[in-house]
């Protein structure tokens, strides 16, 4: 997942132990075999909202969850 982080950010040792707990999480919660563009796209989700300032390690996956499943469109979409 670092790999995708621009060279202009760094987090703490805290933010990067939330963002592999809350992909980990995902990953399992999701089944992912192997499958490298949606675990990129799963990283990216998570970063998004790392730079939303989220830190929640659960709070984090479930959004993230959400969003990759696309669980989380809205009713009058």
């Amino acid at each position: 997942m670092l790999h995708l982080v621009s060279n202009n950010r760094s987090y703490d040792a805290e933010t990067v132990a939330a963002m592999a707990a809350a992909y980990d999480r995902v990953v399992q919660l999701a089944r992912m075999n192997g499958a490298n563009a949606v675990r990129e796209t799963l990283a990216r989700i998570i970063l998004r909202h790392i730079d939303l300032c989220e830190r929640d390690p659960d709070r984090l996956s479930d959004i993230a969850f959400r969003e990759l499943t696309r669980s989380d469109r809205s009713a009058t979409g």
